[in-house]
């Protein structure tokens, strides 16, 4: 596509908007259905209309459109989009690089965690399953001991196979926190501190009892822990 428009070029306001326009087109950040979009259904492509292309595509295309960018009851932030099929992206990005991009906004905290959750997957996963290994290193380990008295070059075999065992489990899974870790650039370290537990719930209720009320566990009847005179005194 060539040179993007230099900022302080004096027409650049004109020429970027559709220097843009041509990345996206010629990229193809414009979705368009195909077989992918069908992958996890009985369905191929060609058998469907266009109303059930839409409706059964597994990416959500074409997407709702949202008039401005808000935060809806449940705290979710809903960003602006005035097009329905055109795949997330990052103007300066996608104009920088010239091709595509999957740009995610993570809007609430379920979908970061969505986020944190694909992330360690992706990152833990293997050509063969660990948990395969494991349980074929594991059944090996168990057929030594059942042998009966082992020799020392038999207990050496099953104890460097259980180190192994070992070894796999602690070196090969990633947790979420690690995942959550390396996104956010925090690092990793070992360390002996200890933590006091938070409860999140009192501290709703202290703020605002309506808004967050407290269940008991013994019933499921709303329980107001504080009276209105000393929520109202709070303040």
């Amino acid at each position: 596509m060539g040179r993007p428009p230099h900022p302080q070029e004096p027409d650049f306001d004109i020429n970027w908007p559709q220097f843009l326009r041509e990345i996206l087109d010629a990229s193809g950040q414009v979705h368009s259905h195909n077989d992918t979009c069908y992958k996890k259904t009985p369905f191929s492509m060609n058998s469907l209309n266009p109303e059930d292309r839409d409706r059964l595509c597994r990416f959500n295309y074409p997407a709702d459109l949202v008039l401005e960018s808000f935060m809806d009851e449940n705290g979710k932030i809903l960003l602006i989009r005035d097009n329905e099929r055109v795949v997330g992206y990052n103007p300066t990005i996608s104009g920088s690089f010239q091709c595509n991009t999957d740009l995610k906004f993570v809007g609430s905290g379920l979908f970061g965690f969505a986020v944190s959750l694909y992330m360690t997957l992706y990152a833990a996963k293997s050509d063969l399953s660990s948990a395969v290994i494991m349980s074929a290193l594991a059944a090996a380990t168990k057929a030594l001991e059942k042998c009966g008295p082992l020799s020392d070059a038999e207990e050496r075999c099953r104890k460097l196979l259980l180190k192994t065992l070992n070894q796999i489990s602690a070196r090969r899974e990633l947790s979420g926190q690690q995942v959550a870790c390396a996104l956010l650039g925090i690092g990793n370290h070992v360390t002996n501190a200890r933590f006091a537990v938070f409860h999140w719930s009192k501290l709703l209720s202290w703020i605002s009892i309506t808004e967050f009320p407290v269940y008991t566990k013994r019933t499921q009847d709303l329980v107001y822990v504080f009276s209105s005179s000393s929520h109202a005194n709070r303040y």
